[in-house]
């Protein structure tokens, strides 16, 4: 006896949309879960996207409800739902390693990084090759 269903009949069980079950199906799996120390870990990431979906989903319908009602009243304004649904996918991306939370650094202005690489070119003045070969290094990152 064949125990199989289809994506559509998986995706209605688990209350997510058939993309996002389709997506999990071709082993797409966040970076975070293909590090993970045990299956628990796994499990609780890949519900926690499940989750995700869910509300996503959910919030994609009302988004659809509240711009067919043309009354705010009921199901407040559309804009409201765009901003959600925008957060969602963030936290989403962020947790399938497609978008970075972490804040990016630039050192190139700043002022200690200044007096250091201006030391450091300074000091190799006896030695031309190795102050062009420092310079070059600094210059082309």
């Amino acid at each position: 006896m064949n125990n199989e269903i289809s994506l559509q009949q998986y995706a209605d069980k688990v209350g997510c949309a058939k993309p996002s079950v389709e997506r999990h199906v071709k082993g797409h799996l966040p970076e975070a879960l293909l590090k993970a120390k045990d299956i628990e870990d796994v499990a609780n990431g890949d519900s926690l996207l499940d989750e995700l979906c869910k509300a996503r989903d959910r919030t994609y319908s009302l988004l659809d409800k509240a711009e067919a009602a043309a009354n705010t009243k009921v199901y407040g304004a559309p804009v409201a739902y765009l901003k959600e649904i925008r957060e969602q996918l963030k936290f989403i991306a962020e947790l399938e390693g497609k978008l970075s939370s972490q804040p990016q650094i630039t050192i190139i202005n700043n002022p200690q990084w200044v007096e250091l690489r201006t030391l450091i070119i300074g000091a190799l003045e006896p030695y031309p090759e190795a102050r062009e070969a420092v310079v070059h290094a600094i210059s082309s990152k």
